[in-house]
């Protein structure tokens, strides 16, 4: 797989921070005193916005899939929103205080993911394809 351009780091070291961080979070939800900080969400919000920068805009909703890795990072991302509507349901019914930092975290992982599906689409040059209401 070809390199993220300069300033983004690769797919794995980008997966290994995230899988840190999920420890992190899951170690709060349990009543631990450690969280996800302002340093790891505007990691997160860079990495969007550079990978943001080389493909396409999004012009319609994308079907997922395409190669191997976009297919994971699609369930991947699906996995993230449940864990995201979760916590914030266990915050709501009072069972634990979660930092608002760690949903926004949860809500960004999402939102890499999907990023990262797309770059690896680009990247293998699979156009996104795209619903076809018409049907």
């Amino acid at each position: 797989m070809k390199k993220l351009p300069v300033g983004i780091q690769t797919f794995s070291k980008i997966i290994e921070d995230i899988q840190q961080n999920l420890f992190i979070i899951q170690a709060e939800l349990g009543g631990s005193k450690m969280f996800i900080g302002n340093k790891e969400l505007k990691k997160i919000e860079n990495i969007i916005n550079q990978i943001g920068e080389v493909i396409p805009p999004i012009t319609s909703f994308t079907i997922s899939g395409g190669s191997i890795i976009s297919s994971g990072l699609d369930f991947a991302r699906t996995l993230a929103r449940k864990s995201e509507r979760r916590i914030i349901s266990t915050t709501e019914e009072g069972m634990r205080i979660i930092r608002p930092s760690t949903i926004t975290y949860m809500n960004r992982l999402s939102s890499v993911l999907f990023a990262m599906s797309r770059y690896a689409n680009h990247i293998f040059s699979i156009p996104e394809n795209h619903p076809d209401y018409n049907k």
